[in-house]
């Protein structure tokens, strides 16, 4: 199957498609589709209203379209290949480095100008969690998110990569030509291979002259071709991502050859890799993939609780601004949460889960409606219904991961009865409007009552 990614201009998708994020078609009709929240998924919530991936199920054997799509034609069907497909296209869109692009461009677009703006507010928050035992457990004491976007000394250094229609050379990255590449995964992984080239990016995909890669095992004299992986190109890096054979054993050594030709070549770009393959490594979700965990014997609360999230970056939107947001803002829109992805640092992906920006409405109905009161103080209403947001909001997150970490894989990404799939942003934001009309009377209320009054 042939995946294929088109990004739109802002506010010009909905002239494509409606609620399919992906489409699965089989000569140019459609058969089936997943919707948008398979993107928020995937860290790229900020896509999710730029992008439409299409896959060409044209190739695939009869018997196993019959498995893949009902009857019916028009949806997929609930199989272990759906599982395998879905988990591919995960992997593919998360590590799309053009992907990671155009979120971080988007992102930037939409909060860039204000990041500086939330210092006080942040604060406030951090004070609050820290003179709280309760809430300092539950999520990351003290933690400052560092700037999620490019330094200024970074993107000056970046230029427009211009790649050559046949490449030159094609090669591991950081690696001379013709070096052996070792690397150690684990059997219940992908692994991945990042290879660096001066080939154009559609290279590999474009209809005239196309480049060729072929994957080979290689046990003596005898070399086996490889059909479960992919390749993409992207300015001047090939991330090659495959599955291991499904009979390797943890500690084999298994020999890779990769070729990559084109009309222009007697002779291919061959590089060979050995991969070293090691024991089961733990995931999300409690539990080896493709095995049984029994219970650890381990005690101590380290086993039991997750270990927190990162406080968020809050960006006020108003009433002014509402038109720019995707879907748009509405008076009775309280809070919304977008998944940037994981944290990023000088380039580098940290353990410790997405990072979820948070935008909160300040023009909200019900918070207008409580400012009218002249028995209140306008800055310090604003702040509790902001504040008081954002910790509901942290606080679904937390349940989410904890969700997330309690059930097996083959049970993860749970449909609702309308076969749409459950998300996080949509229950943020729906409690949100749910919890508005309470929120301030709440929290001014019930912290003034006292025992001694009748």
């Amino acid at each position: 199957m042939t995946a294929t990614i088109y990004a739109f201009k802002k506010g010009t998708a909905r002239t494509y498609r409606k609620d399919e994020g992906i489409i699965f078609t089989i000569n140019g009709q459609t058969h089936g589709d997943l919707s948008l929240n398979f993107f928020k998924r995937v860290g790229l919530s900020y896509l999710d209203d730029a992008i439409l991936v299409i896959v060409d199920c044209s190739k695939i054997e009869g018997r196993t379209r019959e498995d893949l799509f009902m009857n019916s034609r028009d949806r997929l069907s609930r199989c272990e290949l759906r599982t395998e497909i879905e988990q591919s296209l995960e992997d593919l869109l998360k590590h799309h480095q053009g992907l990671k692009d155009l979120k971080e461009r988007r992102r930037r677009e939409q909060i860039a100008s204000l990041f500086a703006d939330d210092k006080p507010l942040e604060d406030l928050l951090k004070s609050l969690l820290e003179h709280s035992p309760t809430l300092s457990n539950l999520f990351l004491k003290g933690m400052r998110l560092s700037n999620p976007f490019k330094t200024i000394r970074v993107e000056a250094g970046e230029e427009l990569f211009k790649g050559k229609r046949y490449p030159t050379y094609f090669k591991f990255k950081g690696k001379d030509y013709g070096v052996e590449l070792r690397r150690d995964c684990h059997v219940n992984m992908r692994c991945r291979i990042a290879f660096e080239t001066d080939a154009v990016n559609d290279y590999f995909s474009r209809d005239v002259d196309p480049g060729e890669v072929a994957l080979y095992i290689v046990s003596g004299e005898t070399r086996s071709p490889v059909q479960n992986y992919n390749m993409n190109l992207q300015n001047g890096i090939a991330s090659l991502r495959l599955v291991l054979p499904a009979n390797c054993q943890v500690g084999d050594n298994i020999c890779f050859l990769a070729e990559v030709t084109d009309r222009t070549r007697n002779e291919p770009f061959k590089n060979t890799f050995v991969i070293h393959v090691k024991d089961f490594a733990e995931i999300p979700g409690g539990k080896k993939r493709g095995t049984r965990q029994p219970p650890g014997k381990k005690e101590g609360k380290d086993k039991e609780i997750p270990s927190g999230i990162q406080l968020p970056k809050i960006t006020q939107v108003f009433e002014r601004d509402w038109e720019i947001h995707y879907p748009k803002f509405d008076k009775f829109t309280a809070l919304r949460i977008k998944n940037a992805g994981p944290q990023v640092d000088d380039g580098f992906e940290r353990n410790g889960g997405d990072v979820y920006d948070f935008f909160v409405n300040m023009d909200n109905f019900y918070l207008k409606s409580e400012l009218k009161s002249k028995s209140r103080d306008t800055q310090i209403s604003m702040v509790r219904f902001e504040l008081g947001l954002v910790l509901l909001g942290l606080a679904l997150l937390q349940q989410e991961m904890q969700i997330t970490k309690s059930i097996p894989d083959e049970q993860k990404g749970g449909q609702e009865e309308n076969g749409e799939e459950k998300n996080i942003e949509e229950r943020v934001e729906a409690f949100g409007k749910a919890v508005a009309p309470v929120l301030l009377p709440m929290i001014e209320h019930l912290g003034a009552l006292d025992l001694d009054e009748d």
